[in-house]
């Protein structure tokens, strides 16, 4: 299915997304027929604009999520990279206190609560015609709804930190695990796939 298709079948949610993020995930994942044992990101927030927000009144919204693949996962690591890069530079000018790694996690963590990022479809021309890529651009927040967002997201990680499971979509993780099975041993692979097949499949009332 291109993305036409999935438009006139009401499967997307817009063309872009403005969102208060709280967490990032890489997974090897497989979608057959098209993408198998690939890496992929997992990307959790809280819409602050885009349609996945506006589904909702303008005082709320939910923990959502989706993956990103391919260019757009290069894109987004070239900004992540950069946080890295001015953290760094911010220890160096701070007088290197402590250690080195450890002040550029801790300052490039905080460009998460503080920022705003946007994931938006960007058309380009490869050799094989026109395709899409996700682009990630940040900003600062503009309304107390964004503010109030960040707060939401940072308390989500945190609480994340100590094993609270906010952020998991455990289709996924039986997929990776699946995936892994299958990279270590496809025999085993076969084995937990079937266990994985409930025996019997009962059909919900109409």
């Amino acid at each position: 299915m291109n993305c036409s298709k999935a438009e006139k079948a009401g499967l997307t949610r817009g063309s872009f997304v403005e969102m208060a993020v709280c967490a990032i995930t890489n997974r090897i994942l497989t979608f057959k027929p098209h993408y198998e044992n690939e890496s992929f990101t997992e990307i959790w927030g809280i819409p602050v604009a885009g349609e996945m927000k506006t589904a909702f009144h303008e005082n709320c919204s939910e923990l959502s999520t989706f993956l990103i693949h391919r260019q757009s996962q290069d894109k987004m690591k070239g900004l992540i990279e950069t946080f890295g890069c001015q953290a760094f530079n911010t220890w160096v000018t701070e007088g290197m206190p402590g250690d080195a790694n450890e002040y550029a996690i801790a300052k490039a963590s905080e460009a998460y609560f503080t920022n705003i990022f946007r994931f938006e479809f960007i058309q380009s021309e490869g050799n094989y015609g026109p395709y899409f890529y996700i682009s990630t651009t940040v900003r600062q927040p503009i309304t107390p709804f964004e503010e109030a967002a960040l707060k939401a997201v940072k308390q989500i990680y945190e609480a994340n930190q100590l094993g609270a499971g906010h952020c998991i979509d455990y289709r996924l993780i039986e997929n990776e695990q699946l995936c892994l099975a299958m990279a270590s041993s496809p025999d085993a692979a076969i084995e937990q796939q079937a266990l994985s097949i409930p025996p019997k499949q009962l059909k919900g009332k109409s």
